[in-house]
């Protein structure tokens, strides 16, 4: 068996139920004396004990994980999971079954939007920062471009809202953003970062990196005639509402 050593010990003790209170109030034990040898079979005693602790710690958080895994609470297990992955983070059985988790999370609120390919930024879902979002999009469409323009280049209003420069034309865009804010500039202090709009194409597998609404739209310029339709696949957002 491995050999759980005392910090791993605390660990596992304020994993179980955090650290105990009653210590103070256990049975009255005095020190052994400075330089006084401990007493073998006093420490293989309480190694055997503290072995019994650890494997039951392990038994039980096993089983709580699979009871959550098989009712669907996703979540839950992964919480308890990733509790586990702190006192041994080199275990590969705890990363493989947390990749499970997390590919089940994802499969489990999934859903299907249609995307104007002419329309504006389109509200999708709330989104939570750090939290995996994926969207694979299929369909085609065609767009021609009925513009009059002049030697200062086509005219708009809003950059952000009608054209994303750094995006490809004709794709299929994202930004998180606060409700109502896509392709505004960001309100409060000035230390407030603006979302930044980002490629989707056909697939896109990211963390967010804010809280807030996830908005797709077709990057365009104004006035442009789309034909055709886009659906995309999502995961990982809560669903918005009408």
């Amino acid at each position: 068996m491995k050999t759980c050593f005392p910090t791993t010990c605390a660990l596992l003790l304020v994993a179980a139920g955090g650290v105990f209170p009653t210590f103070a109030q256990g049975p009255s034990t005095k020190a052994p004396k400075t330089g006084a040898k401990p007493n073998p079979l006093e420490v293989k005693r309480l190694d055997a004990k503290l072995e019994e602790v650890r494997e039951s710690f392990l038994r039980d958080t096993t089983n709580l994980i699979l009871s959550y895994d098989r009712m669907g609470q996703y979540e839950r297990a992964k919480t308890v999971l990733e509790s586990l992955q702190k006192l041994d983070p080199r275990n590969e059985a705890v990363r493989t079954k947390l990749a499970e988790l997390n590919e089940k999370i994802l499969e489990s609120n999934e859903f299907k939007v249609d995307i104007e390919p002419g329309g504006g930024w389109q509200p999708v879902g709330t989104v939570t920062k750090d939290r995996t979002i994926r969207i694979q999009v299929v369909g085609d469409y065609r767009l021609s471009l009925e513009l009059a323009s002049g030697p200062d280049g086509v005219p708009t209003d809003n950059p952000a809202e009608d054209l994303v420069a750094h995006v490809a034309m004709g794709a299929v865009t994202g930004v998180i953003a606060p409700a109502g804010a896509a392709g505004k500039p960001a309100s409060g202090s000035q230390n407030d970062k603006p979302p930044r709009p980002f490629a989707v194409g056909s697939s896109y597998e990211k963390p967010a990196d804010r809280d807030g609404v996830l908005y797709l739209k077709v990057n365009v310029p104004p006035g442009t005639k789309c034909i055709g339709k886009l659906m995309a696949r999502i995961s990982g957002p809560e669903r918005q509402t009408p």
